[in-house]
């Protein structure tokens, strides 16, 4: 007989848990987040972790076929995926930043500095509260009404943010993905309640193109129709324990790359910002209330789109630090008073 069972996004939504040891989900308590998504995406339980490993085909009669022995579910390695878009909104951004380079406290500037990562090496079974749990209520397989279940992704850690602006779409709405991975089996056994700390309903101001007071790049006032900012790190999983669920001991984490590039009008002020060279440039994209703020930049490969309505000039960038390793390379204010 076909099972009744289904599930629909309308009927979820995506929480981030603070964990109190690693290898171990957040517990019902943690004060979680939801996040503003507007879609999300991960690894399936079950087979959706694992890949098959095949031997080598035998020379010879008799070989044009393989055996169980010859194939092998590859699980020693696997590592589940967690994807995210969501508007840009001062906590729940700052929440995925604290997972990403350890700083990302509400009400302050989240900083990232050219001598982090902070913490390099995280070992399974340890306190450490900055790995997180991704939660997608109602997320679970047998979701029969009244007892559905969650999915929880344990002691996830992020690989990367993007932050991306278009005046011409999502009425402006600064868009951020974040993904997230771990080396963790997934569960979906049971329907823990979280309590949430911070709900959407909470998070109605966010970042928005239309609200731009500064767009200044290399000095000068630059008129922009989009950007991109990208964070991105390896985290890479340590070896695995002895039992099924192939536990690893722990992670490394890798260092941090930041890149992005602006769409502006092609003008003097263009050319002057997309200038040749050593030297670098500070980029300061603020609406009063939100801030993106790189101070030192180094030009890439600039190009240009020769559109009817104008033409324009994509400027990429990398970010980098100057002087001592306590230099901070990006800045995030989400709050009134932090930009």
């Amino acid at each position: 007989m076909a099972s009744v069972n289904f599930q629909i996004t309308k009927n979820t939504r995506v929480l981030i848990g603070t964990e109190a040891t690693m290898g171990t989900p957040a517990v019902q308590a943690c004060a979680a987040v939801e996040m503003p998504c507007t879609e999300y995406s991960f690894t399936d339980i079950g087979s959706g972790g694992q890949t098959l490993d095949v031997a080598p085909f035998r020379i010879g009669s008799g070989g044009s076929t393989q055996s169980d022995d010859m194939v092998k579910a590859r699980r020693h390695d696997r590592m589940y995926e967690i994807s995210m878009t969501f508007h840009c909104t001062d906590l729940a951004t700052k929440r995925v930043l604290l997972n990403l380079y350890e700083d990302g406290a509400s009400g302050g500037i989240s900083a990232l500095l050219g001598n982090m990562p902070t913490t390099s090496v995280f070992a399974d079974n340890t306190t450490n509260t900055k790995p997180v749990s991704i939660i997608i209520e109602n997320g679970g397989h047998a979701a029969v009404a009244g007892t559905d279940k969650d999915m929880v992704f344990t002691s996830a850690m992020c690989t990367g943010i993007s932050f991306s602006g278009d005046i011409g779409s999502n009425a402006g709405v600064v868009m951020c993905t974040a993904t997230f991975v771990t080396a963790y089996l997934p569960t979906a056994t049971t329907n823990v309640g979280h309590t949430v700390a911070t709900s959407v309903s909470d998070q109605q101001t966010m970042f928005n193109m239309h609200d731009l007071t500064a767009t200044n790049y290399a000095s000068q006032d630059l008129t922009l129709f989009g950007f991109e900012v990208n964070i991105a790190r390896t985290v890479t999983r340590v070896g695995h324990q002895d039992g099924g669920a192939f536990k690893p001991f722990g992670y490394s984490v890798g260092p941090y790359e930041v890149t992005g590039s602006l769409t502006c009008k092609r003008d003097d002020l263009a050319l002057t910002a997309s200038a040749e060279g050593q030297s670098t440039v500070a980029l300061d994209l603020d609406t009063g209330v939100y801030q993106i703020e790189i101070p030192q930049c180094m030009n890439d490969t600039a190009a240009n789109a020769l559109d009817e309505d104008g033409w324009k000039m994509t400027l990429p960038f990398r970010a980098v630090y100057t002087g001592a390793t306590s230099t901070a390379i990006f800045k995030f204010a989400g709050a009134g008073g932090d930009s």
